[in-house]
Protein backbone atom coordinates (compact mmCIF):
# COMPACT_ATOMS: atom_id res chain seq x y z
CA UNK A 1 0.00 0.00 0.00
CA UNK A 2 1.39 3.38 -0.90
CA UNK A 3 1.97 5.91 1.80
CA UNK A 4 -1.38 7.62 2.56
CA UNK A 5 0.52 10.72 3.65
CA UNK A 6 2.18 10.96 0.26
CA UNK A 7 -1.00 10.42 -1.73
CA UNK A 8 -3.08 12.95 0.18
CA UNK A 9 -0.36 15.57 0.13
CA UNK A 10 0.27 15.12 -3.59
CA UNK A 11 -3.43 15.55 -4.22
CA UNK A 12 -3.37 18.74 -2.18
CA UNK A 13 -0.23 19.98 -3.93
CA UNK A 14 -1.71 19.39 -7.37
CA UNK A 15 -5.23 20.43 -6.50
CA UNK A 16 -7.52 21.04 -9.48
CA UNK A 17 -10.48 23.37 -9.68
CA UNK A 18 -13.00 20.57 -9.18
CA UNK A 19 -13.51 19.31 -5.67
CA UNK A 20 -13.69 15.54 -5.16
CA UNK A 21 -17.22 14.32 -4.59
CA UNK A 22 -17.92 12.72 -1.20
CA UNK A 23 -17.65 8.94 -1.11
CA UNK A 24 -20.76 7.01 -0.17
CA UNK A 25 -20.68 4.33 2.47
CA UNK A 26 -17.63 5.77 4.25
CA UNK A 27 -18.49 7.30 7.60
CA UNK A 28 -15.88 9.76 8.78
CA UNK A 29 -15.12 9.26 12.50
CA UNK A 30 -13.84 12.83 12.75
CA UNK A 31 -17.10 14.76 13.11
CA UNK A 32 -17.03 18.56 13.04
CA UNK A 33 -19.86 20.53 14.59
CA UNK A 34 -19.89 24.31 15.21
CA UNK A 35 -16.68 25.20 16.99
CA UNK A 36 -16.31 21.74 18.56
CA UNK A 37 -14.11 19.10 16.94
CA UNK A 38 -14.76 15.60 18.27
CA UNK A 39 -12.96 12.47 17.13
CA UNK A 40 -15.52 9.68 17.26
CA UNK A 41 -15.16 6.02 16.38
CA UNK A 42 -18.35 4.00 16.64
CA UNK A 43 -19.31 0.34 16.91
CA UNK A 44 -21.99 -0.04 19.60
CA UNK A 45 -21.56 3.17 21.57
CA UNK A 46 -19.53 6.35 21.03
CA UNK A 47 -15.88 6.34 22.06
CA UNK A 48 -14.38 9.85 22.31
CA UNK A 49 -10.68 10.06 21.31
CA UNK A 50 -10.22 13.02 22.00
CA UNK A 51 -12.51 16.12 22.12
CA UNK A 52 -10.95 19.49 21.26
CA UNK A 53 -13.09 22.59 21.50
CA UNK A 54 -12.60 24.38 18.19
CA UNK A 55 -9.12 22.94 18.09
CA UNK A 56 -8.29 24.85 21.27
CA UNK A 57 -6.94 23.28 24.44
CA UNK A 58 -8.18 24.01 27.97
CA UNK A 59 -5.44 26.64 28.28
CA UNK A 60 -7.00 28.62 25.42
CA UNK A 61 -4.25 27.76 22.93
CA UNK A 62 -4.36 25.49 19.89
CA UNK A 63 -2.66 22.13 20.59
CA UNK A 64 0.97 22.34 19.50
CA UNK A 65 2.25 19.02 18.12
CA UNK A 66 5.70 20.24 17.10
CA UNK A 67 7.43 22.69 14.79
CA UNK A 68 9.62 22.95 11.71
CA UNK A 69 12.19 25.71 11.49
CA UNK A 70 10.58 27.37 14.50
CA UNK A 71 7.08 27.50 12.94
CA UNK A 72 4.55 25.72 15.20
CA UNK A 73 2.45 22.87 13.80
CA UNK A 74 -0.89 23.29 15.53
CA UNK A 75 -4.31 21.72 15.20
CA UNK A 76 -7.19 24.15 14.59
CA UNK A 77 -10.59 23.67 13.00
CA UNK A 78 -10.34 24.05 9.22
CA UNK A 79 -6.53 23.96 9.20
CA UNK A 80 -4.47 21.87 6.79
CA UNK A 81 -3.74 19.52 9.71
CA UNK A 82 -7.47 19.05 10.36
CA UNK A 83 -8.23 18.48 6.68
CA UNK A 84 -5.50 15.87 6.51
CA UNK A 85 -7.04 14.03 9.46
CA UNK A 86 -10.31 13.79 7.55
CA UNK A 87 -8.77 12.84 4.19
CA UNK A 88 -6.33 10.27 5.59
CA UNK A 89 -9.09 8.70 7.64
CA UNK A 90 -11.23 8.29 4.52
CA UNK A 91 -8.29 6.81 2.63
CA UNK A 92 -7.43 4.27 5.35
CA UNK A 93 -11.04 3.16 5.69
CA UNK A 94 -11.23 2.60 1.93
CA UNK A 95 -8.10 0.44 2.27
CA UNK A 96 -9.92 -1.66 4.88
CA UNK A 97 -7.83 -0.68 7.91
CA UNK A 98 -9.29 -2.29 11.02
CA UNK A 99 -10.74 -0.10 13.78
CA UNK A 100 -10.67 -2.84 16.42
CA UNK A 101 -8.15 -0.87 18.45
CA UNK A 102 -9.78 2.56 18.40
CA UNK A 103 -7.00 4.51 20.10
CA UNK A 104 -4.32 2.96 17.88
CA UNK A 105 -6.41 3.73 14.78
CA UNK A 106 -6.86 7.35 15.87
CA UNK A 107 -3.15 7.62 16.64
CA UNK A 108 -2.22 6.36 13.16
CA UNK A 109 -4.58 8.78 11.41
CA UNK A 110 -3.46 11.80 13.42
CA UNK A 111 0.20 10.81 13.20
CA UNK A 112 0.12 10.66 9.41
CA UNK A 113 -1.80 13.94 9.27
CA UNK A 114 0.79 15.56 11.52
CA UNK A 115 3.67 14.34 9.35
CA UNK A 116 1.89 15.63 6.25
CA UNK A 117 1.41 19.02 7.92
CA UNK A 118 5.07 19.03 9.00
CA UNK A 119 6.26 18.34 5.44
CA UNK A 120 4.00 21.10 4.09
CA UNK A 121 5.38 23.52 6.69
CA UNK A 122 8.94 22.54 5.77
CA UNK A 123 8.24 22.99 2.05
CA UNK A 124 6.74 26.45 2.57
CA UNK A 125 9.64 27.54 4.78
CA UNK A 126 12.12 26.23 2.21
CA UNK A 127 10.31 27.92 -0.69
CA UNK A 128 10.17 31.20 1.17
CA UNK A 129 13.91 31.03 1.93
CA UNK A 130 14.55 30.26 -1.75
CA UNK A 131 12.69 33.37 -2.90
CA UNK A 132 9.69 31.63 -4.47
CA UNK A 133 6.80 34.04 -4.99
CA UNK A 134 3.24 33.98 -6.37
CA UNK A 135 2.07 36.90 -8.53
CA UNK A 136 -1.07 38.76 -7.48
CA UNK A 137 -2.63 38.07 -10.88
CA UNK A 138 -1.99 34.34 -10.66
CA UNK A 139 -3.30 34.23 -7.10
CA UNK A 140 -6.47 36.17 -8.04
CA UNK A 141 -7.17 33.75 -10.89
CA UNK A 142 -6.71 30.72 -8.65
CA UNK A 143 -8.89 32.19 -5.86
CA UNK A 144 -11.67 32.89 -8.38
CA UNK A 145 -11.80 29.15 -9.11
CA UNK A 146 -12.37 28.20 -5.48
CA UNK A 147 -15.57 26.18 -4.93
CA UNK A 148 -16.76 28.66 -2.31
CA UNK A 149 -17.21 31.30 -5.03
CA UNK A 150 -18.59 29.16 -7.85
CA UNK A 151 -22.18 28.94 -9.02
CA UNK A 152 -22.68 26.17 -11.59
CA UNK A 153 -18.95 26.23 -12.23
CA UNK A 154 -18.82 29.98 -12.85
CA UNK A 155 -17.40 32.64 -10.52
CA UNK A 156 -20.22 34.42 -8.67
CA UNK A 157 -19.54 37.95 -7.46
CA UNK A 158 -22.63 37.64 -5.26
CA UNK A 159 -21.18 34.60 -3.45
CA UNK A 160 -17.85 36.33 -3.12
CA UNK A 161 -19.41 39.46 -1.56
CA UNK A 162 -21.46 37.38 0.89
CA UNK A 163 -18.41 35.47 2.11
CA UNK A 164 -17.04 36.60 5.48
CA UNK A 165 -13.78 38.51 5.31
CA UNK A 166 -12.05 36.02 7.61
CA UNK A 167 -13.05 33.18 5.27
CA UNK A 168 -11.84 35.14 2.24
CA UNK A 169 -8.47 35.70 3.86
CA UNK A 170 -8.22 32.02 4.82
CA UNK A 171 -9.04 30.90 1.26
CA UNK A 172 -6.55 33.33 -0.21
CA UNK A 173 -3.80 32.23 2.16
CA UNK A 174 -4.34 28.48 1.61
CA UNK A 175 -4.59 29.01 -2.18
CA UNK A 176 -1.28 30.85 -2.17
CA UNK A 177 0.34 27.99 -0.26
CA UNK A 178 -1.14 25.43 -2.67
CA UNK A 179 0.28 27.32 -5.65
CA UNK A 180 3.74 27.40 -4.07
CA UNK A 181 3.62 23.68 -3.25
CA UNK A 182 2.46 22.86 -6.77
CA UNK A 183 5.30 24.92 -8.25
CA UNK A 184 7.76 23.02 -6.06
CA UNK A 185 6.55 19.63 -7.24
CA UNK A 186 6.47 20.77 -10.87
CA UNK A 187 10.12 21.78 -10.59
CA UNK A 188 11.15 18.56 -8.84
CA UNK A 189 9.29 16.28 -11.26
CA UNK A 190 10.53 18.13 -14.34
CA UNK A 191 13.94 16.48 -13.96
CA UNK A 192 13.64 13.14 -15.80
CA UNK A 193 16.40 10.52 -15.67
CA UNK A 194 19.02 10.71 -18.41
CA UNK A 195 19.20 8.23 -21.27
CA UNK A 196 22.44 6.84 -19.83
CA UNK A 197 20.76 6.29 -16.44
CA UNK A 198 17.79 4.52 -18.06
CA UNK A 199 20.10 2.27 -20.06
CA UNK A 200 22.18 1.41 -16.99
CA UNK A 201 19.15 0.47 -14.85
CA UNK A 202 17.58 -1.54 -17.68
CA UNK A 203 20.84 -3.46 -18.11
CA UNK A 204 20.37 -4.83 -14.59
CA UNK A 205 17.51 -6.95 -15.90
CA UNK A 206 19.70 -8.56 -18.60
CA UNK A 207 21.80 -11.20 -16.74
CA UNK A 208 19.61 -14.09 -15.60
CA UNK A 209 20.69 -17.08 -13.53
CA UNK A 210 18.94 -20.28 -12.44
CA UNK A 211 20.05 -22.25 -9.38
CA UNK A 212 19.98 -25.74 -7.94
CA UNK A 213 19.79 -25.54 -4.15
CA UNK A 214 19.20 -27.14 -0.78
CA UNK A 215 17.50 -25.27 2.08
CA UNK A 216 18.42 -26.33 5.61
CA UNK A 217 15.81 -24.93 8.04
CA UNK A 218 17.00 -23.57 11.37
CA UNK A 219 14.08 -25.43 12.93
CA UNK A 220 16.01 -28.68 12.25
CA UNK A 221 18.22 -27.86 15.25
CA UNK A 222 18.08 -31.17 17.20
CA UNK A 223 16.28 -31.58 20.48
CA UNK A 224 19.48 -32.95 22.04
CA UNK A 225 21.28 -29.70 21.18
CA UNK A 226 18.42 -27.67 22.68
CA UNK A 227 18.69 -29.63 25.93
CA UNK A 228 22.47 -29.22 26.06
CA UNK A 229 22.22 -25.47 25.53
CA UNK A 230 19.32 -25.08 28.00
CA UNK A 231 21.20 -26.93 30.75
CA UNK A 232 24.14 -24.59 30.26
CA UNK A 233 21.75 -21.66 30.74
CA UNK A 234 19.38 -23.23 33.25
CA UNK A 235 18.92 -20.06 35.35
CA UNK A 236 16.85 -18.56 32.53
CA UNK A 237 14.24 -21.31 32.75
CA UNK A 238 13.66 -21.38 36.48
CA UNK A 239 10.00 -20.82 37.34
CA UNK A 240 8.12 -19.20 40.21
CA UNK A 241 4.68 -17.80 41.01
CA UNK A 242 4.36 -14.04 41.28
CA UNK A 243 1.82 -11.23 41.67
CA UNK A 244 2.52 -7.59 40.85
CA UNK A 245 1.18 -4.08 41.27
CA UNK A 246 2.27 -1.49 38.71
CA UNK A 247 1.98 2.26 39.33
CA UNK A 248 2.42 4.98 36.71
CA UNK A 249 1.78 8.14 38.74
CA UNK A 250 5.02 8.32 40.76
CA UNK A 251 7.51 6.26 42.74
CA UNK A 252 6.29 7.80 46.01
CA UNK A 253 2.72 6.70 45.21
CA UNK A 254 3.97 3.16 44.57
CA UNK A 255 5.75 3.15 47.93
CA UNK A 256 2.62 4.41 49.73
CA UNK A 257 0.50 1.66 48.17
CA UNK A 258 3.14 -0.95 49.08
CA UNK A 259 3.12 0.21 52.71
CA UNK A 260 -0.67 -0.05 52.79
CA UNK A 261 -0.40 -3.62 51.50
CA UNK A 262 2.26 -4.43 54.12
CA UNK A 263 -0.19 -3.15 56.74
CA UNK A 264 -2.92 -5.21 55.04
CA UNK A 265 -4.99 -2.07 54.44
CA UNK A 266 -6.07 -3.14 51.83
CA UNK A 267 -5.01 -6.65 50.80
CA UNK A 268 -2.56 -7.16 47.92
CA UNK A 269 -5.41 -8.35 45.67
CA UNK A 270 -7.67 -5.39 46.44
CA UNK A 271 -4.80 -2.92 46.00
CA UNK A 272 -4.00 -4.43 42.60
CA UNK A 273 -7.60 -4.10 41.45
CA UNK A 274 -7.77 -0.48 42.65
CA UNK A 275 -4.34 0.88 41.74
CA UNK A 276 -2.42 -1.40 39.39
CA UNK A 277 -1.97 -0.29 35.75
CA UNK A 278 -1.21 -3.54 33.94
CA UNK A 279 -2.90 -6.60 32.45
CA UNK A 280 -3.00 -8.43 35.78
CA UNK A 281 -4.96 -5.83 37.75
CA UNK A 282 -8.35 -7.52 37.27
CA UNK A 283 -6.82 -10.78 38.56
CA UNK A 284 -5.71 -9.16 41.77
CA UNK A 285 -2.19 -8.81 40.38
CA UNK A 286 -1.71 -12.57 39.87
CA UNK A 287 0.70 -13.09 36.93
CA UNK A 288 0.70 -16.87 37.37
CA UNK A 289 3.82 -19.01 37.05
CA UNK A 290 6.54 -17.32 35.00
CA UNK A 291 9.97 -18.17 33.63
CA UNK A 292 12.73 -16.13 35.20
CA UNK A 293 13.94 -14.71 31.86
CA UNK A 294 10.50 -13.29 31.01
CA UNK A 295 10.24 -11.80 34.51
CA UNK A 296 13.69 -10.19 34.22
CA UNK A 297 12.86 -8.58 30.87
CA UNK A 298 10.43 -6.24 32.62
CA UNK A 299 13.08 -4.53 34.76
CA UNK A 300 15.22 -1.50 34.06
CA UNK A 301 18.07 -3.16 36.04
CA UNK A 302 18.75 -6.90 35.85
CA UNK A 303 20.05 -6.91 39.48
CA UNK A 304 16.61 -5.78 40.67
CA UNK A 305 14.97 -8.76 38.96
CA UNK A 306 17.40 -11.17 40.63
CA UNK A 307 16.72 -9.64 44.06
CA UNK A 308 12.94 -9.81 43.64
CA UNK A 309 12.92 -13.39 42.33
CA UNK A 310 15.16 -14.58 45.21
CA UNK A 311 12.55 -13.67 47.85
CA UNK A 312 10.76 -16.41 49.76
CA UNK A 313 7.15 -17.46 49.37
CA UNK A 314 4.78 -14.76 50.62
CA UNK A 315 7.41 -12.02 50.74
CA UNK A 316 6.79 -8.65 49.13
CA UNK A 317 9.58 -6.91 47.23
CA UNK A 318 10.62 -3.25 47.45
CA UNK A 319 9.41 -0.88 44.72
CA UNK A 320 11.46 -1.13 41.51
CA UNK A 321 11.52 1.03 38.44
CA UNK A 322 10.42 -1.20 35.56
CA UNK A 323 10.15 1.37 32.74
CA UNK A 324 10.16 5.11 32.12
CA UNK A 325 7.34 6.50 34.25
CA UNK A 326 6.41 3.11 35.72
CA UNK A 327 7.19 1.39 39.04
CA UNK A 328 6.15 -1.95 40.49
CA UNK A 329 6.44 -4.20 43.54
CA UNK A 330 5.92 -7.96 43.67
CA UNK A 331 4.68 -10.74 45.93
CA UNK A 332 6.22 -14.18 45.56
CA UNK A 333 3.48 -16.82 45.55
CA UNK A 334 5.79 -19.80 44.89
CA UNK A 335 9.57 -19.74 45.32
CA UNK A 336 12.03 -20.29 42.46
CA UNK A 337 12.12 -23.87 41.17
CA UNK A 338 14.78 -25.48 39.00
CA UNK A 339 13.75 -26.40 35.43
CA UNK A 340 12.78 -29.99 34.59
CA UNK A 341 14.58 -30.80 31.35
CA UNK A 342 12.57 -33.99 30.96
CA UNK A 343 9.49 -31.81 30.40
CA UNK A 344 8.52 -31.10 26.79
CA UNK A 345 7.13 -27.71 27.79
CA UNK A 346 10.50 -26.61 29.18
CA UNK A 347 12.32 -27.87 26.07
CA UNK A 348 9.82 -26.06 23.83
CA UNK A 349 10.34 -22.88 25.86
CA UNK A 350 14.09 -23.20 25.45
CA UNK A 351 13.73 -23.70 21.69
CA UNK A 352 11.48 -20.64 21.44
CA UNK A 353 14.08 -18.65 23.39
CA UNK A 354 16.79 -19.74 20.96
CA UNK A 355 14.68 -18.82 17.94
CA UNK A 356 13.86 -15.37 19.29
CA UNK A 357 16.98 -14.33 21.21
CA UNK A 358 19.85 -16.66 20.29
CA UNK A 359 19.27 -17.21 16.58
CA UNK A 360 23.01 -17.14 15.97
CA UNK A 361 23.34 -20.48 17.79
CA UNK A 362 20.88 -22.10 15.37
CA UNK A 363 22.56 -20.45 12.37
CA UNK A 364 26.03 -21.65 13.40
CA UNK A 365 24.84 -25.25 13.71
CA UNK A 366 23.00 -25.15 10.36
CA UNK A 367 25.99 -23.57 8.59
CA UNK A 368 28.20 -26.35 9.93
CA UNK A 369 25.80 -28.94 8.46
CA UNK A 370 25.71 -27.09 5.14
CA UNK A 371 29.51 -26.91 4.90
CA UNK A 372 29.64 -30.71 5.07
CA UNK A 373 27.85 -30.77 1.70
CA UNK A 374 30.28 -28.41 -0.01
CA UNK A 375 33.33 -30.60 -0.46
CA UNK A 376 34.30 -28.64 -3.59
CA UNK A 377 33.01 -25.80 -5.74
CA UNK A 378 31.81 -28.27 -8.41
CA UNK A 379 28.01 -28.31 -8.80
CA UNK A 380 27.81 -31.98 -9.73
CA UNK A 381 29.77 -33.00 -6.64
CA UNK A 382 27.49 -30.89 -4.45
CA UNK A 383 24.34 -32.44 -5.94
CA UNK A 384 25.68 -35.97 -5.32
CA UNK A 385 26.64 -35.12 -1.71
CA UNK A 386 23.22 -33.58 -1.02
CA UNK A 387 21.35 -36.61 -2.35
CA UNK A 388 23.58 -38.98 -0.40
CA UNK A 389 22.83 -37.01 2.77
CA UNK A 390 19.07 -37.29 2.12
CA UNK A 391 18.41 -33.68 1.15
CA UNK A 392 15.94 -32.72 -1.56
CA UNK A 393 17.46 -30.68 -4.39
CA UNK A 394 15.26 -27.95 -5.84
CA UNK A 395 15.47 -25.47 -8.70
CA UNK A 396 14.65 -21.75 -8.68
CA UNK A 397 14.99 -18.83 -11.07
CA UNK A 398 15.96 -17.29 -13.28
CA UNK A 399 17.00 -14.44 -10.97
CA UNK A 400 18.17 -11.00 -12.04
CA UNK A 401 20.31 -8.35 -10.32
CA UNK A 402 17.53 -7.20 -8.02
CA UNK A 403 18.75 -6.75 -4.45
CA UNK A 404 15.95 -5.40 -2.24
CA UNK A 405 13.28 -5.81 -4.94
CA UNK A 406 12.57 -2.04 -5.32
CA UNK A 407 8.96 -1.15 -6.13
CA UNK A 408 6.85 1.85 -7.08
CA UNK A 409 3.14 2.60 -6.70
CA UNK A 410 0.93 2.81 -9.77
CA UNK A 411 -2.58 1.78 -10.77
CA UNK A 412 -3.46 1.21 -7.08
CA UNK A 413 -0.80 -1.44 -6.56
CA UNK A 414 2.85 -1.93 -5.76
CA UNK A 415 4.79 -2.81 -8.92
CA UNK A 416 8.36 -4.20 -8.85
CA UNK A 417 10.84 -2.17 -10.88
CA UNK A 418 12.96 -5.21 -11.75
CA UNK A 419 10.54 -8.10 -12.03
CA UNK A 420 12.04 -11.54 -11.52
CA UNK A 421 11.05 -13.54 -14.65
CA UNK A 422 10.16 -16.69 -12.71
CA UNK A 423 10.04 -16.09 -8.96
CA UNK A 424 10.25 -19.19 -6.78
CA UNK A 425 7.14 -20.41 -4.95
CA UNK A 426 9.26 -22.05 -2.28
CA UNK A 427 8.42 -20.33 1.05
CA UNK A 428 12.04 -20.90 2.10
CA UNK A 429 13.03 -18.35 -0.57
CA UNK A 430 10.40 -15.73 0.24
CA UNK A 431 13.07 -13.29 1.48
CA UNK A 432 15.74 -14.12 -1.04
CA UNK A 433 15.38 -11.02 -3.23
CA UNK A 434 15.68 -8.78 -0.17
CA UNK A 435 18.81 -10.57 1.07
CA UNK A 436 21.90 -8.43 0.58
CA UNK A 437 24.27 -11.42 0.47
CA UNK A 438 22.40 -13.63 -2.03
CA UNK A 439 22.52 -11.53 -5.22
CA UNK A 440 26.28 -10.69 -4.98
CA UNK A 441 27.07 -14.35 -4.30
CA UNK A 442 24.84 -15.55 -7.16
CA UNK A 443 26.33 -13.21 -9.76
CA UNK A 444 29.93 -13.78 -8.69
CA UNK A 445 29.70 -17.50 -9.49
CA UNK A 446 30.30 -19.14 -12.84
CA UNK A 447 27.88 -21.62 -14.33
CA UNK A 448 28.37 -25.08 -12.81
CA UNK A 449 29.88 -23.72 -9.59
CA UNK A 450 28.66 -23.77 -5.97
CA UNK A 451 28.77 -20.77 -3.63
CA UNK A 452 29.30 -20.53 0.10
CA UNK A 453 26.31 -21.38 2.35
CA UNK A 454 24.18 -18.34 3.21
CA UNK A 455 21.70 -17.61 5.97
CA UNK A 456 18.48 -16.47 4.26
CA UNK A 457 15.59 -15.83 6.64
CA UNK A 458 15.05 -18.97 8.74
CA UNK A 459 17.11 -21.21 6.46
CA UNK A 460 20.67 -21.84 5.39
CA UNK A 461 20.90 -21.99 1.61
CA UNK A 462 23.48 -23.87 -0.43
CA UNK A 463 23.24 -23.36 -4.18
CA UNK A 464 25.00 -23.63 -7.50
CA UNK A 465 24.39 -21.98 -10.89
CA UNK A 466 22.75 -24.28 -13.45
CA UNK A 467 21.98 -21.72 -16.18
CA UNK A 468 23.39 -18.35 -17.19
CA UNK A 469 21.74 -16.28 -19.95
CA UNK A 470 20.68 -12.75 -20.94
CA UNK A 471 17.09 -11.49 -20.88
CA UNK A 472 15.26 -10.32 -23.98
CA UNK A 473 14.82 -6.72 -25.12
CA UNK A 474 11.11 -6.97 -24.26
CA UNK A 475 11.99 -7.77 -20.64
CA UNK A 476 14.32 -4.78 -20.32
CA UNK A 477 11.92 -2.43 -22.14
CA UNK A 478 9.50 -2.63 -19.19
CA UNK A 479 12.25 -1.39 -16.86
CA UNK A 480 12.96 1.61 -19.10
CA UNK A 481 9.26 2.43 -19.13
CA UNK A 482 8.81 2.08 -15.37
CA UNK A 483 12.02 3.67 -14.08
CA UNK A 484 10.92 7.35 -14.42
CA UNK A 485 7.90 6.60 -12.20
CA UNK A 486 10.11 4.77 -9.70
CA UNK A 487 12.66 7.60 -9.71
CA UNK A 488 9.96 10.21 -9.17
CA UNK A 489 8.50 8.41 -6.16
CA UNK A 490 11.94 7.64 -4.73
CA UNK A 491 12.90 11.32 -5.08
CA UNK A 492 9.69 12.44 -3.40
CA UNK A 493 10.14 9.96 -0.55
CA UNK A 494 13.75 11.03 -0.10
CA UNK A 495 12.85 14.71 0.09
CA UNK A 496 10.12 14.11 2.65
CA UNK A 497 12.36 11.83 4.67
CA UNK A 498 15.04 14.55 4.76
CA UNK A 499 12.48 17.04 6.12
CA UNK A 500 11.29 14.66 8.86
CA UNK A 501 14.86 13.82 9.88
CA UNK A 502 16.04 17.42 9.82
CA UNK A 503 17.33 19.02 13.02
CA UNK A 504 14.85 21.82 12.30
CA UNK A 505 11.97 19.39 12.93
CA UNK A 506 10.69 19.20 16.50
CA UNK A 507 8.33 16.27 17.04
CA UNK A 508 6.12 16.49 20.15
CA UNK A 509 3.25 14.55 18.61
CA UNK A 510 2.94 11.62 21.03
CA UNK A 511 3.15 13.79 24.14
CA UNK A 512 0.47 16.19 22.89
CA UNK A 513 -1.81 13.49 21.47
CA UNK A 514 -1.93 11.42 24.65
CA UNK A 515 -2.19 14.50 26.83
CA UNK A 516 -5.29 15.58 24.92
CA UNK A 517 -6.68 12.06 24.97
CA UNK A 518 -6.13 11.67 28.71
CA UNK A 519 -7.54 15.13 29.48
CA UNK A 520 -10.69 14.64 27.44
CA UNK A 521 -11.24 11.09 28.69
CA UNK A 522 -11.18 12.42 32.25
CA UNK A 523 -13.51 15.28 31.27
CA UNK A 524 -15.90 12.81 29.68
CA UNK A 525 -15.89 10.63 32.81
CA UNK A 526 -16.46 13.65 35.07
CA UNK A 527 -19.33 14.79 32.86
CA UNK A 528 -20.93 11.34 33.05
CA UNK A 529 -20.57 11.32 36.84
CA UNK A 530 -22.18 14.75 37.28
CA UNK A 531 -25.00 13.85 34.89
CA UNK A 532 -25.94 10.72 36.81
CA UNK A 533 -25.54 12.43 40.19
CA UNK A 534 -27.93 15.30 39.45
CA UNK A 535 -31.21 13.30 39.45
CA UNK A 536 -30.25 11.69 42.75
CA UNK A 537 -29.74 15.11 44.35
CA UNK A 538 -33.08 16.26 42.97
CA UNK A 539 -34.88 13.21 44.32
CA UNK A 540 -33.43 13.72 47.79
CA UNK A 541 -35.25 17.04 48.07
CA UNK A 542 -38.67 15.51 47.55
Amino acid sequence: MASPTKIVETQEAKKTEKKASPKRGVKNPFVYGGTIVILIITIVAFVFIPSIGGGVSSSGQAPNFGSWGGKPITYTSGSYFAKQVSQINDYLKQQGLSEQNYQLYAYQVWRMAFQSAAIRTALLKTLDAGGFRVTDKGLDEAVAKNDAYLDNGVFSIDKYNKTLMATKMSIRSSTKEDLLIRRYYEDVYSLPPSTAELTFVASMAKPQRTISYVALPLSAYPKSEVVTWAKANSDLFRTFGVSRISVTSSESDAKKIRQQVIDNKPSFEDAAKSHSKDAYADKGGDAGTVYYYTFAEGFSKSDDAAKAAALGKGEISPVYKIAEGSWAFFRINNALAAPDFNSDSVINEARAYLEQKEKGTLESWSLAQANKLVTSTDLTAFQKAAKAAGYSLQTAGPFIINTGNPTFYAYNQQIPLLNTPNPSKDPNLSLIESDASFIPELFSLDKGKVGKPLVVGDNVLVFGVTEDKDGTEDETAMVQFAYPYFQQQALDAGIKDSFLKSKKFKDNFSTTFFKIFKTNTQASNNSSTSTTAAPAAKDSKK
